[in-house]
């Protein structure tokens, strides 16, 4: 079937000119084949394009296709090689120039694919396509706003330019604005809407969004209008791992391997996948795989170190994690200072900056009563909601809060010049690879005392008794907000027996919810609103509680870190930081884990829940 697919395809390549007898091949023809091809026939493609360049070895033109297809075929490092030699034959040709940046690009050789697509751009400076991917070095050195102005001047060239929007929205998307993000692979599609890989990266911008369903919705449009992409399908069992729909999630993955065995993001979507089953040595193995083929893949390796975190292997467990750094979402940032790798801090000044998330700088702040004793000085950054809680709580520190994901360093000609700097997730690379070094403490964050004083007489004021926090609801869509949630009407019939006072901590907006869920179990919940937006007021009300009650969200982090006492309800197959099994994790000895004993089931921790809190009551009444 092939063969004859392959002769009706290159029956019309080649055509005689009569006057000279000269065969020439019709690129723009074997071009059309080779994008509308599997991967199967693609190779077949490929190889009669290479037959024909033997035979031709001074055809420039033919030499860049073929470099080319290489590329699309992910044989970067021949695809390299043909360009060069099609740059030996001609060193001005623009897609020669264009084609070993896009190949260099995908070797991660990020400066020298720089200079190559420029060089192509100043070729041809009104061509958008060559503009395009010149934006997409810059997005892949993190340099947000330098990719944006390239897609932005590839519009202006072109309006119509399907690629520059959809660019422009992944990297919308990577600066957080998921709203805009949607809008420009919206304007991607309305110009293109066979482009599928617009409709698998608006839905992983619907996922940001927090729209799932509609994400599955252009997952599966993508699926269907690019039925032979692996990529499309990966994406697909993506979003269906985050929904839980695990044996959907399968069946694409198993598609995808079917179409591209080759393709690394199947062995990182099956390792989550495996991950979320249960199935961790199936996860380990997975990634594995992938980094036997590509040993420098971030993706693969950093989700092998959460795995090996999740089962308290630290010495192994962070060295791995550090390659989250070099994934595509990670903050590209680049300091004078040399990053600090353990070495004496004695009279130096140590830039410890921030990442991720606002319950994750809480969770790595545990390092830094380690830490601050060993330095001269550190500067620590953070979000603006975090600064207050953490000058108090590390007072020898000065600390800036700003939104980490503005570009503009310039904020660090205000403080003490840094001898050293370190992202504050690879502390604990240094501070923390063995059991032994994580020692018991009492909380290493301090509320204000004032502060706690004035909520014990608010709560006092409602209700003299116990006083129990509640957060529900943890995470985003991509991060299993779904498989990390409780009902919170499952919450308040379980407290109700117990003759609390029932406060909220889930930030948000939650009023209606509340409201609903009081008409449903009789069970009134206190709501401060204006509390929960400073973690400074935060803390306070956290520190006035007799207890706290959280799924796997920022206020269990929370509650740790001060030290108060608390339940934490854990989904059947957790994140890292929460350990496989049993009752206690390493770095909150305040808190007692209560997992799930089957996936999806939230009866037997919130019954463990109750009894939690029923305790409480009881030492309290004792006291």
């Amino acid at each position: 079937m092939l063969k004859s697919l392959l002769g009706e395809i290159f029956r019309p390549l080649v055509r005689r000119r009569e006057a000279t007898q000269v065969d020439l091949l019709d690129l723009a023809a074997w071009k059309a084949a080779f994008s509308a091809s599997d991967r199967h026939q693609r190779e077949a493609l490929l190889s009669q394009l290479q037959a024909w360049i033997e035979k031709h070895p001074e055809d420039c033109d033919a030499l860049a296709h073929a470099g080319d297809a290489l590329a699309r075929l992910g044989r970067q490092e021949e695809a390299e090689a043909t360009f060069r030699r099609a740059l030996r034959l001609d060193a001005t040709q623009a897609a020669a120039l264009e084609g070993l940046g896009l190949a260099l690009l995908g070797r991660g050789r990020l400066e020298e694919a720089e200079l190559y697509l420029e060089a192509a751009h100043r070729r041809e400076p009104m061509n958008a396509e060559f503009m395009v991917h010149w934006g997409l070095v810059s997005l892949a050195m993190g340099h947000l706003s330098n990719a944006a102005q390239k897609f932005q001047g590839a519009i202006d060239r072109d309006p119509r330019n399907p690629h520059a929007w959809h660019n422009l929205g992944i990297t919308a998307m990577r600066a957080g604005d998921a709203a805009r993000g949607l809008e420009h692979i919206q304007r991607a599609i309305d110009i293109k809407p066979d482009l599928g890989i617009a409709h698998s990266n608006f839905a992983l911008a619907c996922r940001d969004a927090e729209r799932l369903d509609k994400g599955l919705e252009h997952a599966r449009q993508a699926v269907e209008l690019k039925p032979s992409s692996a990529r499309c399908r990966v994406i697909l069992a993506d979003l269906l791992t985050d929904a839980g729909d695990l044996d959907h999630a399968r069946v694409a993955l198993d598609e995808a391997v079917a179409r591209d065995p080759q393709d690394a993001s199947i062995g990182i979507a099956a390792g989550k996948l495996y991950a979320a089953w249960g199935r961790h040595d199936e996860a380990e193995g997975a990634l594995r795989q992938v980094l036997s083929n590509s040993p420098d893949n971030p993706e693969a390796s950093a989700g092998l170190g959460q795995l090996r975190l999740l089962k308290h292997d630290f010495e192994a467990g962070w060295d791995l994690y550090e390659a989250r750094r070099r994934t595509e979402t990670s903050p590209k940032r680049k300091f004078l200072a040399d990053e600090w790798r353990g070495e004496s801090l004695e009279g130096k000044t140590l830039l410890v900056h921030a990442e991720q998330g606002l319950g994750d700088i809480v969770f790595f702040c545990g390092c830094l009563a380690d830490l601050i004793p060993r330095a001269g000085h550190v500067v620590l950054e953070t979000y603006p909601r975090l600064a207050g809680l953490l000058q108090r709580s590390f007072p020898q520190a000065t600390v800036v809060g700003r939104d980490i994901r503005d570009p503009d360093d310039r904020w660090l000609e205000s403080v003490p010049a840094p001898d050293f700097h370190i992202p504050i997730g690879s502390l604990p690379r240094w501070l923390r690879r063995r059991p032994e070094d994580f020692r018991p403490h009492e909380g290493y964050l301090a509320a204000e005392a004032s502060r706690v004083e004035g909520f014990r007489q608010r709560l006092q004021q409602v209700f003299r008794g116990p006083s129990v926090g509640i957060a529900w609801r943890g995470g985003l869509a991509r991060t299993a907000r779904l498989q990390r949630s409780v009902g919170l009407e499952d919450m308040l019939t379980a407290l109700a027996p117990l003759g609390v006072h029932v406060v909220n901590l889930q930030h948000g907006d939650v009023a209606d919810e509340l409201v609903r869920a009081r008409a449903a179990t009789g069970v009134p919940v206190s709501h401060w609103p204006e509390s929960l937006v400073d973690q400074d007021d935060a803390a306070a009300l956290t520190c006035a509680l007799d207890g706290v009650i959280s799924v796997c969200q920022t206020q269990a982090h929370l509650t740790g870190a001060l030290g108060r006492p608390g339940c934490v309800l854990v989904p059947r197959h957790p994140n890292w930081r929460y350990g496989l099994s049993g009752p206690t994790v390493p770095w909150y000895p305040s808190l007692t884990m209560l997992r799930q004993v089957a996936r999806d089931r939230w009866d037997e921790p919130l019954d463990a829940a109750a009894s939690w809190v029923r305790g409480r009551v009881v030492e309290l009444r004792t006291r």
